[in-house]
């Protein structure tokens, strides 16, 4: 399949550690989605971006505000969605934001296919 270039782009900055940049570049792709389920998968995945973002700054409560939002849109779409593993992504980052980010490295984004 073959991906919109700021999605990938999202994922190689997410990966990085530069999720302010990941959520630029998810944003650009969210505007000029189309579909309904499209559009919330990108708001899902900015919105983890944003708390992620948080979380670097030494703000845990904006880490479980944005997280929150995220795991909303997140859970409403099916396991795997544009090549991501979505319940690994989801449970990893309900124990990243239970323990606060202290100890685990922050999530990464893999595409399964």
């Amino acid at each position: 399949m073959t991906y919109p270039p700021q999605y990938l782009e999202g994922i190689a900055l997410f990966n990085d550690g530069r999720f302010w940049h990941a959520h630029e570049a998810w944003e650009e792709a969210w505007l000029a989605a189309e579909d309904d389920q499209t559009k919330l998968f990108y708001k899902g995945i900015i919105q983890t971006a944003a708390a992620l973002v948080h979380w670097q700054k030494g703000n845990p409560k904006g880490l479980h505000l944005n997280w929150a939002k995220a795991r909303a849109k997140l859970t409403q779409l099916p396991g795997e969605m544009m090549g991501l593993g979505l319940r690994q992504l989801l449970a990893y980052m309900d124990y990243f934001d239970k323990v606060e980010g202290n100890g685990p490295e922050p999530p990464r984004l893999i595409l399964v296919r």
